[in-house]
């Protein structure tokens, strides 16, 4: 009966314990799966070729999508062959699509008619400390198709019949973690229709150095809007004509005033008949701030950009120029050797003023004419002295006219003058002003309690040495004198 139940106990503990690690194993699958890369069958990318160009002739620009069936948060992409009949046509551009305005791409100089090209997403490109997880590596996504890149050929004058365009690799399609499989779609076959003079007065790229145009550029829209700083007075504009022969002239895109400026783009067709003209109305602001534009020093504390007052009274040796803080382009004085800009700035409680801003610190020091020291290699300012902070005895207040400012601080029987400075970064110390010079130092006192502590220890070891020679004095002539007693013993007494 006994033997029965300790088997049937047993049995109980090796079906439980069976049954325990069926559960741990399928746990374990499930995890895997969850952790395994998912590649789904209908995920497979189709590339293909795409042009609404039409009534082509010899001259004429195409315009070629590279389209993308989907795009599954594709981080990388490529290289991409994308190939053309070389005799045929040559290459001009290359623009990516709008959806992927946050990718880089990469491009070969065309060679036989083959270009090459990879893209990467900017934020993989700078890294995301490996953190799949991050948002900032969450790149665009979309089942719907996409324009990877539209390519830019121009026909030669001698094109005739048909010009091919296809796609030679694709290279690989990359997510964070996995692989996406890719093929390659249909090409594109572009018939050359047109044989006599162009009479396309279009033109099939419009841009703006330095800014962006609005709407977004479309041939058959012939007003755009943009606008640039104060100090903007020219602007360049980029155009590509339709047809090679189509003559482009392009007026009013300098000597701006405030406000708007109509610059003219009057192109004429190759049959010298049809005509069109595109405006773009750029604004040049009466401020040469960019709205809503501010900086946070290292504290935190947040600063707003100003335009300078034409009466500001700007500190020897600085200029003018503008200067890219917080990603804003703003007006600064710089002093060639300091790193420190001067910017017109208010912090939201005091009177708008000129203030030292330290790049590299991110420190922000207002600029007071009566207590600014600007050396060769930084900037000082004259500040309290810590409470607490011994003055050693010797130095006594006073001050020091330098001929631009007077300097407050200490100065002891020998001249020497000191005073107590904070450099652009924030640190605070002891100075020495040379006053023949003009230069300035750091100083440090000496340690008078170290001084002290020396001359006792050469008293001391002065002492025991003079203690030391008698002692050796003393030995010797004992020494001598019973050597000599012994070589020369006095007589004894009968």
């Amino acid at each position: 009966m006994k033997t029965f139940a300790d088997n049937r106990i047993v049995s109980i503990f090796f079906k439980a314990g069976a049954a325990v690690f069926a559960a741990v194993l399928v746990v374990s699958m499930c995890l895997a799966s969850l952790n395994a890369p998912i590649v789904k069958a209908d995920s497979e990318i189709m590339v293909s070729l795409n042009s609404n160009s039409s009534n082509l002739g010899p001259g004429d620009i195409v315009l070629v999508d590279v389209l993308a069936s989907k795009l599954p948060g594709i981080t990388e992409f490529g290289p991409i062959k994308f190939c053309f009949d070389a005799d045929k046509a040559e290459y001009v551009s290359l623009e990516m699509g709008k959806e992927l305005v946050n990718y880089l791409h990469n491009e070969l100089q065309p060679e036989n008619g083959e270009i090459t090209i990879t893209v990467m997403d900017k934020m993989m490109n700078t890294g995301t400390d490996g953190n799949p997880d991050d948002e900032s590596s969450a790149s665009f996504y979309s089942d719907d198709q996409v324009v990877l890149f539209t390519i830019a050929l121009r026909l030669f004058p001698d094109c005739r019949g048909e010009v091919n365009c296809w796609l030679g690799e694709l290279g690989e399609f990359k997510t964070v973690d996995t692989t996406v499989a890719a093929k390659i779609g249909s090409g594109l076959k572009l018939p050359i229709v047109r044989t006599g003079p162009s009479s396309d007065a279009t033109i099939a790229q419009l841009k703006v150095r330095g800014t962006s145009i609005s709407p977004e550029f479309n041939p058959n829209i012939t007003e755009y809007h943009c606008s640039v700083e104060r100090s903007v007075t020219e602007v360049q504009i980029n155009v590509l004509a339709s047809n090679r022969w189509a003559a482009v002239v392009i007026t009013g895109n300098q000597q701006f005033v405030l406000g708007d400026n109509a610059v003219k783009i009057d192109v004429t067709a190759q049959d010298g008949i049809n005509h069109m003209c595109y405006t773009i109305h750029v604004i040049r602001r009466e401020s040469n701030i960019p709205e809503n534009s501010s900086l946070v020093d290292v504290e935190g504390k947040t600063y707003t950009f100003l335009d300078v007052p034409e009466d500001v009274n700007v500190p020897e040796g600085f200029y003018l120029t503008t200067k890219t803080i917080n990603g804003y382009s703003v007006p600064a004085y710089m002093k060639d050797g300091v790193a420190s800009v001067l910017l017109y700035l208010f912090d939201g409680t005091k009177s708008p003023g000129l203030y030292f801003y330290n790049i590299n610190s991110k420190t922000v020091i207002p600029y007071e004419l009566d207590k600014t020291v600007i050396k060769e290699s930084g900037i000082l300012k004259v500040v309290d002295v810590p409470a607490g902070m011994v003055i050693p005895d010797e130095f006594k207040p006073a001050t020091y006219d330098t001929g631009t400012i007077v300097l407050n601080g200490y100065e002891n029987e020998a001249g020497e003058f000191i005073c107590y400075l904070a450099d652009d970064s924030g640190n605070r110390d002891f100075y020495y002003y040379e006053k023949s010079t003009g230069a300035i130092s750091r100083y440090r006192f000496a340690d008078k309690k170290a001084e002290l502590l020396y001359s006792y220890l050469f008293d001391v070891f002065l002492v025991i040495a003079i203690i030391e020679a008698v002692i050796v004095t003393i030995a010797v002539y004992i020494i001598r004198r019973m050597v000599s007693d012994r070589t020369n013993p006095r007589p004894k007494r009968v």
